[in-house]
């Protein structure tokens, strides 16, 4: 009996430990896949958390003003002043055109703006003479018309006199008539001496003489009065003749205006050939890099040809985002890069703008959707990115490669 309970228990204790360890180990393994795939959910979401709200564009660039510097006249080139790839500054020579026929074409210019300035000058002096000398003559002629009516006025009161004189003379010689014939009749009978009777010839004969020249004297000045009218008119015609003073004055300071519109007209000639001349010192616009030189000494440039490339120091990033990750983008939420050309390298800058259209929209031949075999494709809006504390050891040329990421939640 205790043989038989002795080996009881050893025989049941191989069976309890087999039993137990197979379902140990599963119950492990489903422990560790459920943390594992509990990590892994928590990672995910994390990283989904931390992603949301995050716009992000590989099609994007940098951007910079690229200035075409042109020739703003035709000619030969003397001299090339710069090299690929030179810095300059706003206002540095860059090229030299031959100026020769510039320089006469202002020197002609310049001399016809003197002539016009001269001939200026001598139509309102002309001017001058003419005002001065249209009020002294109709004052004049109006002071002769005065003068030829007060002339005739007083001719009239002479004709007056005379031909009162002349009434007094015919009176006297019909006495001296009758006195006459009275002495002569008493001579005869002898009653009066030969020295009374030629008393009363005399008498007579001056008598008839003052008559005489009384009517003289009357013809003489109606003839007087004649030439007085005769002056009048001719005064009155003068009058009238330089009566139009306002209208001489006007002509003359109207030639005299032209005159300076002449000489404003020359000014405008010798500062377009001034202008001119200046053109052919080809200068730099702004301060940059010039690239791309395409002249050379000696080569025969036209008006608008290119001479080179400016690219100015303004520099923003243009990303390309797809139409479907606009909805809650806004103008100044804050944007960081990366640059293929500088790997480790963080930039920063908030959003500037939005373009006015699609970038296809830009296209030399935009599409035209209206057609049968229409084929919907995302389209992509340019932004615009300011930038903000840029190194200054790190050169941002534009067109680089740029990965852009826009935060919308700012």
């Amino acid at each position: 009996m205790s043989t038989a309970t002795d080996t009881a228990p050893t025989a049941v204790e191989p069976i309890s430990s087999a039993t137990v360890q197979p379902v140990a180990a599963p119950r492990s393994r489903t422990l560790l896949i459920g943390l594992a795939v509990a990590a892994a959910l928590v990672a995910v979401i994390a990283f989904w958390l931390s992603r949301r709200g995050l716009e992000t564009t590989d099609n994007a660039q940098i951007d910079g003003e690229v200035v075409a510097v042109p020739a703003r006249v035709a000619g030969p080139v003397a001299k090339v002043l710069f090299v690929e790839n030179q810095n300059v500054k706003a206002g540095d020579l860059l090229a030299q055109l031959d100026d020769q026929q510039a320089q006469a074409r202002l020197a002609q210019a310049e001399a016809n703006l003197a002539a016009a300035m001269a001939s200026a000058e001598a139509a309102e002096a002309d001017a001058q003479v003419t005002e001065t000398n249209a009020l002294g003559n109709h004052s004049a002629a109006e002071a002769g018309y005065q003068t030829a009516s007060a002339g005739a006025g007083v001719v009239q009161d002479q004709i007056k006199e005379a031909e009162t004189a002349v009434r007094g003379a015919e009176t006297s010689l019909q006495q001296a008539t009758t006195d006459r014939e009275r002495a002569q009749s008493l001579f005869q009978r002898g009653a009066i001496s030969k020295a009374q009777y030629d008393q009363g010839e005399t008498a007579y004969n001056l008598a008839s003489t003052n008559l005489d020249a009384a009517r003289a004297r009357l013809t003489t000045l109606r003839e007087s009065a004649s030439q007085a009218k005769s002056r009048i008119v001719e005064a009155s015609a003068k009058v009238r003749q330089t009566s139009s003073v306002k209208a001489l004055i006007q002509q003359a300071q109207a030639r005299a205006k032209a005159a300076r519109a002449q000489v404003g007209t020359a000014q405008a000639a010798r500062d377009l050939a001034a202008l001119e001349l200046s053109y052919t010192r080809i200068l730099a616009p702004q301060d940059g890099v010039i690239s791309k030189k395409t002249i050379a000494v000696g080569q025969m440039v036209s008006v608008g040809q290119s001479i080179g490339q400016l690219v100015t120091a303004d520099r923003w990033i243009t990303g390309n985002f797809k139409e479907t990750q606009l909805a809650h983008m806004r103008a100044g939420q804050p944007a960081h890069l990366t640059l293929d050309a500088y790997p480790g390298v963080t930039l920063y800058g908030e959003v500037e703008s939005f373009s006015g259209a699609t970038g296809s929209r830009f296209t030399l031949l935009p599409p035209d959707n209206a057609t049968g075999n229409f084929t919907k494709v995302v389209q992509r809006v340019p932004v615009r990115i300011r930038l903000r504390n840029v190194p200054a050891d790190i050169p941002l040329r534009p067109g680089l490669s740029v990965e852009l990421t826009v935060d919308t939640r700012g």
